[in-house]
């Protein structure tokens, strides 16, 4: 392909006082194989507003091959930094993963083919967990670090989505200026903007042989971590899915969660018995439908995310 007109992917990280996993990526992205089918650049945004990161990214920049940006976006929101990430991205393609994980050298040339395959808007892969120390033998067998692997080829639906590990055409941002919501503050402007995009047409693939690996340190291997997590997720799910509630659903949606909650209490007695891996899962089950319902009535567990 001319250098002219040879592709550009825009790899956009926005962290958050990790910075030792922050370099471990960026290092890992270095080593990234193009096979000479694209360039290749790298954007930090900084959601701390005393630029924690600061120091770690000029460090790298001084050895990066490959041209480093680094900003700072002081609102501490996701899709803030999402957007100023978009923003200063100059590829015509835009890859996010996010600073806790990691990938191998073939992720991205693998997402690219993909785009090109499947001649989809988008491409998605999975994310598996990775440990650095043996985990508690509770938390590999309640599988809460595991996440769904989708079958190559499969065009996802909005709920499937995430930007953990994705590569995205630019015109999907410009042709209708679609940006994250910064209405969702600590989560959900990913599903949402991903809604959005569908609704005007686009279309993403999964590629289950494009893998990202997210470090799973010892503070997440604790049964608060995930209880937290589940209450901050529910929270924005409500806030996320009412808008789209209509007529019986505004009946039925918070029935359901109520005799979820009703079923995952009485089961906490049978979690004592089968097991601690068993019993979180209850547990972290009856913190979502509770904070989910909770929610529904105006009382908000999850003002601010903090892991």
């Amino acid at each position: 392909m001319n250098d002219q007109h040879r592709d550009h992917v825009s790899v956009c990280v926005c962290t958050y006082r990790r910075n030792e996993l922050l370099e471990h990526l960026i290092r890992k992205l270095w080593l990234l194989q193009n096979n000479g089918h694209f360039d290749m650049s790298i954007v930090v945004v900084d959601n701390d507003a005393t630029a924690g990161a600061r120091e770690t990214v000029v460090k790298l920049q001084a050895d990066s091959t490959i041209p480093l940006v680094y900003d700072v976006e002081p609102d501490k929101c996701i899709a803030a930094a999402r957007n100023r990430a978009v923003r200063l991205a100059r590829g015509n393609y835009i890859a996010f993963i996010d600073d806790d994980e990691f990938p191998p050298q073939h992720w991205l040339m693998t997402m690219y083919r993909a785009i090109q395959v499947f001649d989809s808007d988008g491409a998605l892969g999975p994310v598996y967990p990775f440990f650095r120390n043996m985990p508690p033998e509770w938390l590999l067998s309640s599988g809460l670090c595991e996440r769904p692997v989708i079958r190559t080829g499969t065009w996802l639906h909005w709920e499937q989505t995430r930007t953990g590990n994705v590569l995205l055409k630019r015109e999907v941002f410009d042709q209708h200026k679609l940006w994250f919501d910064i209405k969702y503050r600590t989560s959900g402007s990913d599903k949402e903007y991903f809604r959005e995009a569908m609704a005007l047409g686009y279309r993403f693939v999964a590629v289950e042989e494009a893998p990202v690996y997210e470090t799973v340190p010892p503070v997440r291997q604790t049964r608060q971590y995930y209880i937290t997590r589940a209450i901050v997720q529910a929270s924005n799910e409500r806030r996320f899915r009412a808008p789209h509630l209509k007529g019986l659903s505004n009946i039925s949606a918070p029935t359901r969660a109520l005799a979820a909650l009703a079923v995952y209490t009485l089961l906490l007695p049978l979690g004592l018995v089968r097991g601690k891996h068993v019993l979180v899962n209850y547990q972290e089950k009856c913190a979502y439908h509770l904070s989910w319902l909770l929610t529904m009535v105006g009382v908000d567990l999850a003002k601010q995310r903090n892991f």
